[in-house]
């Protein structure tokens, strides 16, 4: 008969050797497809909720953007603060993600075997803006869910390769590894000027920023007042006995108590210019993502990505059915 081809005898022969596996270990096969099935169903549904919030959330422009949860979308550009440099490329960005392997061998059975090892990994953190034809935002990558749309990769007999060991003309988006040596080194940039896509958090920079309380402002004052005993007699001492007693003590940390209050609400009138910070929201239903890629194509690569993973859950949590019946049905 035609089903009993190559591949019906090789799927007997497994459920034959699964039959009579040990029970244990066939358990621990079962849960680890069902653990995949799980994951590849989490990532599904991850990428369809971003593929969505991107195609429902308007684009805002910067200047009439609300403070709270916005899209926006800007070209790149560096601050006038110490320019951001690429770790292992040295060239200049706006935000660069690198990672360094290393090249490990190991004998197995007599066979050599080789890997590569992660040693170092990171990214930056360093602000910078994001500009429209109506504004600007200040971008905090931190937290970020970013794409970028260069990326690197290069062999080094170096840690820290570095342009030197850099092939020439690798500069763009899905660079193979080229030449040879014991590291592998993988950097990807967003470059200053490019376009960029941005989802998340607005907030003023008054409220982004840590600042002191109200209190802490007050005994900050005082203490700055304290080390100034001439001019501290001069505006409190009303008596004119020479020193500070209660109720002129009580009268200095009111009049502080007035100018930290009078120096926040100058805080907040000089920043309500409209320079806001974008950053990462602290809810994983609203997620921060920052992209090189227009939304077009950063929904077409968030589609792709939910196709394969159900694919891969369907699959993996067929061969967990099919195993389990194998050994216990």
């Amino acid at each position: 008969m035609p089903s009993s081809g190559p591949l019906a005898q090789w799927l007997a022969g497994l459920a034959s050797n699964i039959h009579h596996s040990d029970p244990a270990m066939v358990g621990m096969a079962v849960a680890a497809l069902a653990g995949g099935c799980a994951f590849c169903s989490w990532r599904t549904w991850r990428n369809v909720s971003h593929i969505r919030l991107i195609e429902d959330t308007p684009t805002a422009k910067i200047r009439s953007a609300h403070q709270g949860y916005v899209e926006l979308e800007g070209t790149g550009k560096l601050m006038d603060s110490p320019p951001i440099i690429a770790k292992l490329s040295g060239l200049p960005c706006v935000w660069f993600r690198y990672k360094i392997e290393e090249q490990v061998k190991t004998r197995h059975k007599g066979h050599t075997q080789t890997r590569w090892q992660v040693i170092d990994k990171g990214e930056s953190t360093e602000t910078f803006w994001l500009q429209d034809d109506t504004g600007r935002v200040v971008i905090d990558p931190e937290g970020a869910d970013v794409t970028p749309r260069h990326k690197d990769s290069w062999r080094s007999g170096s840690m820290l390769g570095g342009m030197a060991s850099r092939p020439a003309g690798v500069s763009s988006f899905f660079t193979s590894s080229t030449g040879s040596g014991t590291y592998r080194l993988t950097e990807e940039r967003i470059n200053s000027g490019e376009r960029i896509y941005a989802l998340g958090l607005l907030k003023s920079v008054s409220s982004y920023t840590s600042r002191p309380t109200v209190d802490e402002d007050v005994r900050e004052m005082l203490k700055d007042w304290k080390q100034d005993q001439p001019t501290l007699l001069q505006r409190f001492d009303l008596n004119k006995d020479g020193k500070i007693d209660e109720i002129e003590w009580r009268l200095a940390r009111a009049q502080a108590r007035r100018e930290a209050m009078k120096n926040r609400q100058e805080q907040v009138i000089h920043s309500a210019d409209g320079l806001s910070v974008l950053g990462p929201t602290h809810d994983g239903s609203r997620p921060y993502i920052l992209s090189a890629f227009t939304q077009a194509e950063l929904t077409k690569r968030y589609k792709l990505w939910a196709v394969l993973y159900a694919a891969a859950c369907f699959f993996l949590g067929l061969a967990a059915v099919w195993v389990f019946n194998a050994k216990f049905i």
